[in-house]
């Protein structure tokens, strides 16, 4: 099938799609669809900008027939992203397709996503799209997105039909990845578990990313720690979307479970050696959608602040949203630099200038 037929079909089969189906729809068009030909802002400089990293950054897609959406959702192209970029003061927006529900054959988006970052030097990164579950697949893509791409490191979403990121069929994926201390970007999606068409309360416009979302981040979380993957594979950057939906709400709780007399601290010690506590530490987390006072403050009161990082969630929050939403924190000047673009800098080598 030719590209132009792939790219046609694709959009057919958008109409009704929602935003969990946009960014994993992208994975049908290749590059020629999805990208300019030549751009007037493509710049011949690859040097690194000062501003912002944004680390949750999504390409978005061509209109669809019908539909009326936010022109940067649906007619989204680079030229308009970097003019939001600019708008915020965002140097680098690292892209990542880890939405939805997954890309079987992630080699077409981890092309077209590339040939954006040639096309404009400097101003996107790439996290290399990976589907799990083919172990196989996934090793090929890790070395080349690797290799020959150049990628900053990976995106994956919190679970992958019924199985969760610390179950033991991903094991040899992780195993390369800490091999070679990649950074790994980590997205929500719906689970089977807990879709909106079989939850009851759910009503239109509802939809998984209102609460399911960071219910999903938080049982990846869980069972990263509790599997032992996050103490094994050390070398390993876990970033969780979303400020880690609602897992630093729960890490008291999971702690607490040590006073129990049914439980005790020896259960508690056995999934978690090293401390509940000192385990959620190892993560990293991008603020989008997690920058309200409360969020943040719970964030902060676990993580490190050297592994809070800036993120947009970009076409479907504006850069400017979570700048102004920094901004009213009225942090330490060192600290919201550190979380604009220091700590994402100290993280992704290519940026670190």
């Amino acid at each position: 099938m030719s590209e132009t037929v792939a790219a046609h079909n694709t959009r057919a089969s958008l109409a009704g799609s929602s935003r969990r189906e946009l960014l994993s729809s992208v994975a049908a068009l290749g590059a020629s669809a999805l990208l300019p030909a030549q751009s007037g802002l493509a710049q011949n400089s690859g040097a690194v900008r000062k501003g912002k990293i944004d680390v949750h950054y999504h390409m978005g897609q061509r209109a669809v027939a019908g539909k009326e959406r936010p022109a940067r959702r649906l007619n989204w192209t680079p030229e308009g992203a970097i003019e939001e970029m600019d708008r915020a003061g965002v140097a680098v927006g690292v892209l990542s397709s880890a939405a939805g529900g997954g890309l079987p054959q992630p080699r077409v988006w981890n092309e077209s996503a590339a040939q954006l970052v040639r096309d404009f030097p400097g101003r996107f990164g790439l996290f290399a799209a990976l589907n799990m579950p083919d172990t196989d697949g996934s090793l090929k893509e890790i070395e080349y997105a690797t290799d020959v791409l150049k990628a900053d490191g990976f995106g994956m979403l919190t679970s992958f039909g019924e199985l969760w990121l610390g179950d033991s069929k991903f094991r040899p994926v992780f195993e390369e990845l800490n091999r070679r201390k990649a950074v790994v970007f980590v997205h929500p999606t719906d689970a089977p578990c807990c879709r909106p068409a079989v939850m009851t309360y759910f009503k239109p416009p509802m939809s998984g990313p209102w609460i399911e979302w960071p219910m999903d981040t938080a049982r990846t979380i869980f069972s990263l720690m509790s599997s032992g993957t996050m103490r094994e594979f050390r070398d390993i950057r876990f970033i969780f979307a979303h400020s880690g939906g609602v897992m630093p709400l729960l890490v008291g709780r999971i702690k607490g479970l040590a006073a129990d007399d049914e439980i005790g601290p020896e259960t508690i010690n056995r999934f978690f050696p090293d401390g509940v506590e000192n385990e959620f530490k190892r993560c990293y987390f991008e603020i989008a959608q997690g920058f309200a006072p409360v969020n943040f403050e719970a964030l902060r009161k676990l993580a490190l602040d050297s592994h809070l990082l800036f993120g947009s969630d970009y076409p479907f929050y504006l850069p400017i949203t979570p700048t102004k939403g920094l901004a009213e924190l009225n942090l330490p000047g060192d600290l919201q630099r550190a979380i604009e673009r220091d700590n994402a800098a100290a993280l992704l080598p290519r940026w670190n200038t």
